[in-house]
């Protein structure tokens, strides 16, 4: 009877991930490296995908790091094992790591996606960098990376709970009128009690013909019986 091939185990070890069985997959690949079997990209992304999966961020990070310090996958080639990794720093609100790699991945010869540069923004935003998420998106659209409306929601959100108003303005200028921008700009101005600015972007938003969502109408109405 011949032995399962390494596609076979990658497969199972996938499969088992996608479902959160972390102690299973890691028996699978304990299995296959006795099998004689040398583990590649995919069996590698399989191993990060159950440990997020399984919201083990931290761990995630330190399988990657242990991949890449000890030259275990040709890592410059697989953009899927650096995005787990910064869905990972996402998650943790790590945004120093997420620059790092981010750095990495543009010195190799990856192609660096927006998605890419999104998590590495959304990590600043969660830590509450907003000044870091800024240049990143300054880096990204120099690089001729195009943004898209999850690059400006959290921008919008990390300026306004940096109480960066000016730049939440430039930002609702620069791009097309989008009705989640605005929704975002003016919920997070109303928590952080900008009545005024959140008032002014909601004209703004009606006289464009964006119908704001029952939580912006809501907010608008009770702040505006308190003027």
């Amino acid at each position: 009877m011949s032995k399962p091939s390494l596609v076979a185990c990658n497969a199972l070890m996938n499969s088992l991930g996608k479902a959160g069985r972390v102690g299973l997959v890691f028996k699978v690949y304990s299995v296959a490296k006795s099998l004689g079997h040398k583990p590649d990209e995919y069996t590698w992304n399989a191993l990060l995908t159950a440990l997020y999966k399984a919201n083990r961020y931290e761990d995630v990070l330190q399988l990657f790091d242990m991949v890449r310090r000890e030259g275990l996958c040709c890592l410059n080639l697989n953009g899927y094992l650096y995005n787990r990794a910064l869905m990972s720093c996402q998650k943790l609100g790590w945004w120093e790591k997420a620059v790092k790699l981010l750095y990495e991945m543009e010195g190799s010869r990856l192609e660096v996606s927006t998605s890419s540069y999104n998590l590495v923004i959304s990590a600043c935003e969660k830590s509450r960098q907003c000044k870091v998420a800024l240049r990143v998106y300054e880096h990204m659209v120099g690089r001729e990376c195009r943004a898209d409306t999850f690059t400006y929601l959290s921008l919008v959100r990390s300026c306004v709970w940096g109480s960066l108003w000016d730049e939440v303005k430039d930002i609702l200028k620069k791009v097309e009128p989008d009705v989640s921008l605005y929704n975002a700009a003016i919920h997070g101005m109303c928590l952080r009690r900008e009545f005024r600015f959140a008032k002014e972007l909601y004209v703004e938003m009606r006289e464009m013909g964006l119908e704001p969502d029952g939580k912006t109408r809501a907010m608008m109405l009770q702040n505006l019986k308190r003027q």
